[in-house]
């Protein structure tokens, strides 16, 4: 009897755990660790990297998000004070006034997720809009930024294995204190297409992001030609698109039909293949592979015809060296690169025949089939897969 009792007690606390879980988001989530909700908004861990899974309209995800992210947040803006305005000397005003600019552009909903993020994080609105805008302070005081890269390798390069992607996002070597990595799955109730961007926590843009239908997309920054202040950025823009896009069939027509507001390289793939966009301030041309299942680009344009001098000729280029540093690492490795491989290629620096550097703050690997990252800070945090499909309800 005692020996059923005990049988019986366990089948109960396995039920009850079960069932736990299921509420809490535990077992909808394979190979990530639940670690909180806040109205209807969850809160995941791959080891060190917070992903979260935000529902409803865009104000209710943004107060999810506040909830979620308020330590991260609140640690951001404490370091922007302290590194732009004290170590770097630039006005708090200044600092005020290009916020303001980035969030004056926003379409309507994405406004939104920011008012919602300043009514549950500990931050006023103007507090959320400076973490929003992060990573635009030194570049309006024109410090060195040129310098990202990515690869896309599908067909003969993967040996019939899905299409990978590779990313580096270098910046700055100040954005190290700034690496608190968010991946925050947004999944609106209005019939947008689930889609997660990869970035500092509170920036709500798409520098790095992939939808539910294994759409990825990444931005490197193009030659320099200044901004167009009268168009909406590009970063919400390819937010946008992932919502709305499900394959690059859809994308490719959506970005032959966009005039961005800053010369970029927009490099994109599906679970078929990849693409790489040169857009200037008057057109946008699309680069379909340096060869047979292969594209990769760093912030110089490739394809011929552009006529674009550089903004100072004085200013070496390293583009040239970091490109061409990734296909001759892929082409090594031509018919077996994995997830691990392209991990790999990327963990070369440009000392020893790579494109990552000083400043490569954050690295991602992609397989839009799978609906998978893996995520890297160097010096920080190692390569942590990221499952998505379970997050992005599949």
């Amino acid at each position: 009897m005692k020996k059923i009792l005990s049988v019986m007690l366990i089948a109960c606390i396995s039920i009850f755990l079960a069932l736990f879980y299921a509420t809490a988001g535990g077992a909808a989530t394979a190979g990530l660790t639940y670690a909180s909700q806040f109205e209807g908004g969850k809160l995941y861990t791959a080891g060190k990297i917070k992903v979260l899974e935000l529902t409803g309209n865009y104000r209710q995800m943004g107060r999810q998000y506040g909830a979620l992210a308020k330590e991260d947040l609140n640690a951001i803006h404490r370091t922007i004070g302290d590194v732009f305005v004290t170590k770097r000397k630039m006005p708090a005003a200044h600092l005020d006034t290009i916020a303001r600019a980035v969030f004056d552009r926003y379409p309507a909903r994405y406004k939104e997720i920011i008012r919602g993020m300043a009514e549950t994080s500990g931050l006023d609105m103007k507090a959320v809009m400076l973490v929003n805008a992060l990573e635009w302070f030194p570049k309006i005081d024109r410090l060195s930024y040129e310098r990202c890269s990515g690869i896309g390798v599908w067909g003969p390069y993967t040996g019939k294995g899905p299409v990978v992607f590779g990313r580096n996002n270098d910046d700055d070597p100040v954005y190290f204190d700034f690496a608190r990595m968010v991946v925050a799955v947004f999944k609106p109730n209005d019939g947008s297409i689930p889609t997660a961007l990869i970035n500092y926590a509170g920036v709500i843009y798409n520098a790095t992001g992939m939808n539910g239908e294994g759409l990825f997309t990444e931005l490197n920054a193009g030659p320099w030609l200044g901004f167009s202040l009268d168009r909406i950025s590009i970063f919400t823009t390819l937010f946008s698109y992932l919502q709305d896009y499900r394959n690059l069939e859809e994308f490719d027509r959506a970005m032959l039909s966009t005039l961005v507001d800053l010369s970029t390289i927009v490099n994109a793939a599906d679970t078929t293949r990849a693409y790489s966009y040169e857009s200037t301030l008057w057109d946008t041309k699309r680069r379909n592979e340096d060869a047979e299942g292969i594209v990769a680009a760093a912030n110089a344009f490739s394809l011929p015809g552009w006529n674009i001098s550089p903004i100072d000729p004085n200013k070496g280029d390293t583009s040239p060296t970091r490109k061409g540093n990734l296909l001759k690492l892929a082409a090594k490795h031509k018919g077996s690169i994995t997830p691990a491989v392209m991990m790999n290629i990327l963990d070369h620096t440009m000392a020893n025949g790579g494109a990552t550097h000083a400043g490569t703050i954050y690295q991602v690997v992609a397989v839009p089939k799978d609906l998978k990252i893996w995520l890297k800070v160097p010096g920080k945090i190692d390569w942590t897969e990221v499952p998505l499909r379970s997050v992005f309800g599949k």
